[in-house]
């Protein structure tokens, strides 16, 4: 499927009276997936700590006829999790579904374990692994309870192999999120909710765009981080970038119930460059 028929390819009705969670929703594959969800009917929580993008992003839900709220949250911390629970499920009713797309990439270290500062391994872990277990810790018992519900973490092609474009405290990241996936997907799946992941593999965003040429100690550096981009494309069976609408898409398909059997599953979305 063609990257700019992806969008176009919805279901209407889909996820309607349905309440949908989207961490990340300012951009990338959080704002396609936070669009697609509304298209399909569902209300969406558009969640980031990007304050005005995630109200950027729920300004064109509601243009579009959609319920949407825009709930500024750094999902790194605890309380900010909660309390941004409490009040989407006030606001929008009980949650069915959870989209933990919310992630950050780093470069640090890439020239060494010795070179990756405590600061930045423990951010990334703070927001990739610990930012998807808040969200889930504080939606799951009520989807249980009532006995429907489904979680899609946003891995990547990363925490099934490693990143080329990232860090180590990145790859573990995305790794850890997999056993959280299974291990939620077992003890969940008898009680009506299911847990899967996606694991993207290279996609055209701003945090990919970015790794080319963040904290480059100097030209030749960033000159060399976007050949190596480019390099990684041609690698692909596929090949060029997905489009953060193709993820959605794949995201959509398991959080519906087109897939009410699939569970614990991770799925790879990268175009063929990662098989197994």
């Amino acid at each position: 499927m063609p990257a700019d028929t992806a969008a176009a390819r919805t279901c209407p009705g889909r996820f309607a009276d349905r309440v949908a969670v989207v961490t990340g929703a300012a951009s990338g594959i959080g704002r396609a997936a936070a669009l697609r969800l509304s298209r399909e009917g569902a209300a969406v929580a558009c969640v980031d700590r990007n304050a005005a993008g995630a109200a950027q992003t729920a300004a064109a839900l509601r243009a579009a006829g959609a319920r949407a709220l825009d709930v500024a949250c750094d999902i790194a911390r605890s309380a900010d999790v909660r309390a941004a629970a409490e009040r989407i499920e006030t606001d929008l009713g009980p949650v069915f579904a959870l989209a933990n797309v919310a992630g950050i990439g780093d470069v640090a270290g890439q020239d060494g374990i010795e070179n990756l500062p405590d600061e930045r391994w423990q951010q990334v872990l703070d927001v990739n692994v610990n930012g998807s277990f808040y969200w889930c810790r504080a939606l799951l018992p009520g989807m249980a309870a009532r006995g429907a519900g489904a979680v899609v973490n946003v891995s990547s092609l990363a925490g099934r192999s490693k990143s080329a474009n990232a860090n180590l405290a990145y790859t573990t990241s995305k790794a850890a999120l997999l056993g959280m996936t299974r291990h939620l997907a077992f003890d969940y799946g008898r009680r009506g909710v299911r847990v899967n992941a996606i694991c993207p593999g290279g996609v055209d965003t701003p945090m990919i765009r970015a790794a080319a040429t963040l904290a480059a100690a100097s030209p030749e550096t960033a000159a060399a981080r976007a050949k190596g981009l480019a390099a990684y494309q041609f690698f692909m069976p596929i090949q060029r970038l997905s489009s953060a609408e193709e993820q959605a898409a794949a995201l959509l398909w398991l959080l519906s119930d087109d897939a009410s059997y699939v569970n614990g599953v991770s799925l790879d979305v990268n175009g063929g460059l990662y098989m197994a």
